[in-house]
């Protein structure tokens, strides 16, 4: 049940992330870059790049969750794909409503996921830490994935549309910014299978010197000095399950795969987008330009991602010499393509939760007859 605080904040978020919405709508208005009639018009008559759009979405769903079922199994957490699918959909359907989407995602998926995962497989077990924290790790592994393939595809974007001289803005800009989306990018893909002494010497200093990793903490330190020590010694022992998951023999090749493959069909969306309003973009400059434009899922700048993602996406495409008033429509109508498959990918979500829990409950049902 929710309480009254937490119901006025949420109603609190929601009534920012509409003003936001609305604003960010109304500026694009005065700037003269917001035009429905192309997206109307797609809507009406272009269902073959509409169904295009919609079948690159289906198939980074379907990626996405292959991919997090991998890293599921992998820390030794006993989940069928029925499971990792309707939580990957309801999360994403939700998030996509909800102010601040990225994170309201991975919160709701991490909490469809832990109502699901009450044991761990034996074959795969590791002792470090239970499996609602090695859900977590694999959740936050999912994301870093997915982000860093999305930048460093992004970087190499980048340059190549400066070696083919078709960045069409300022040299030096796309320079800096594909640079450090490439970074940024390969660091994120390469943090989870390297050992970080930097991290465990913290995570252990902070932890104490009377913390057993196998007995537990032998001090019960008070008041936020114990908040702290527990809480980083919670970290030391997700740390320690990843290095037991690299000495494991865990290879990367297969969540790498899919997170490149999720990084071009994300941009494939937006891409039959332009071509539904009849104002087609270059490829590689909508995979240089969306890392960039990362900002406006963290940021609850929109409702339902109308308006201040459209208001971001139009500032960033023309640093690529994009008409804004292009990108906006283009933008409009994907985000309405992406609301309408994933609110209705958040229904059959459902319906899979609900088919496992009666499944669940047919047993006991008969045995008590």
């Amino acid at each position: 049940m929710i309480s009254r605080p937490g119901l006025k904040k949420g109603i609190l978020r929601i009534v920012v992330m509409a003003v936001f919405g609305c604003g960010s709508l109304w500026i694009l208005k005065k700037l003269g870059f917001l035009d429905l009639q192309p997206v109307l018009e797609a809507l009406r008559r272009e269902w073959l790049w509409i169904g295009l759009a919609v079948l690159s979405l289906l198939g980074l769903l379907i990626i996405s969750a292959i991919r997090f079922f991998l890293l599921v199994r992998i820390f030794g957490i006993a989940a069928p794909f029925r499971n990792i699918l309707a939580a990957n959909l309801i999360g994403q359907a939700l998030g996509q409503w909800l102010p601040g989407s990225l994170a309201m995602t991975e919160v709701l998926r991490f909490g469809v996921m832990a109502g699901l995962v009450s044991k761990t497989d034996p074959d795969n077990d590791h002792s470090g830490s239970g499996p609602k924290g090695r859900l977590g790790l694999a959740i936050l592994i999912d994301r870093l994935l997915g982000i860093g393939a999305m930048f460093a595809v992004g970087g190499l974007a980048g340059f190549f549309l400066l070696l083919g001289q078709g960045g069409g803005g300022s040299f030096a800009v796309i320079f800096f910014l594909s640079a450090i989306s490439l970074v940024l990018g390969f660091f994120a893909l390469a943090a989870p299978f390297r050992p970080n002494r930097l991290l465990h010497r913290v995570a252990t200093r902070a932890a104490g010197t009377k913390f057993d990793r196998r007995k537990g903490a032998t001090d019960h330190a008070p008041g936020l000095r114990g908040l702290f020590r527990r809480t980083a010694r919670k970290r030391l022992l997700l740390l320690d399950t990843l290095d037991e998951t690299r000495l494991r023999g865990y290879r990367p090749a297969a969540p790498l795969v899919l997170s490149l493959a999720a990084s071009l069909l994300n941009p494939f969306t937006l891409y039959f987008a332009f071509l539904a309003t009849g104002r087609p973009l270059a490829f590689p400059v909508i995979l240089a330009a969306i890392p960039l434009t990362v900002a406006a899922v963290f940021l609850p700048a929109g409702i339902a991602g109308f308006g201040g993602p459209q208001l971001l996406a139009a500032g960033v495409f023309s640093l690529f010499g994009a008409d804004p008033k292009t990108v906006v429509a283009a933008c409009l109508l994907q985000n309405t393509i992406v609301l309408a498959v994933q609110t209705l990918g958040g229904g059959l979500g459902g319906v899979l939760l609900t088919e496992h829990f009666t499944s669940r409950s047919k047993p006991s049902s008969d045995a008590g007859g």
